[in-house]
């Protein structure tokens, strides 16, 4: 990886901006035009999500903190942050397992077209 291919993937992030766009999806899809192999470009993807979920994640433990809540919200808070990180673990091992036997241009085109499609409603009034 280069650093230009670097900036390019992490650029591809501000696509996560618009509503119906995921930020894995599109660092991965940028990775791909880039000539990754599709492992190499979901590992990456997911690695570059990192410092973006934890800042996020630690401005609303901060909130929280300023909201004075309960000792028992705290162990609920923390039950779920369990149960959400294991089932991400297990979400992203199913997709780099699924990634090694798959390509992901279905899913890519998949989502072109109905980004196409929703422009094209919105502008022409059929969608509000």
């Amino acid at each position: 990886m280069r650093l230009r291919d670097a900036l390019i993937v992490g650029i591809a992030q501000i696509g996560a901006l618009i509503p119906g766009v995921s930020r894995s999806g599109s660092t991965l899809t940028a990775a791909l035009f880039l000539n990754f192999k599709r492992e190499e470009a979901a590992r990456f993807s997911f690695l570059l999500g990192i410092p973006a979920i934890a800042l996020a994640g630690m401005k609303e433990i901060w909130v929280l903190w300023h909201a004075r809540i309960p000792f028992e919200a705290w162990s609920i808070l923390a039950f779920g942050l369990t149960v959400a990180s294991c089932s991400a673990f297990l979400a992203i091992w199913a997709l780099m397992k699924f990634l090694e036997k798959f390509s992901t241009w279905p899913f890519i085109i998949y989502r072109a077209v109905l980004g196409i499609f929703l422009l094209t409603a919105v502008g022409t009034g059929l969608l509000k």
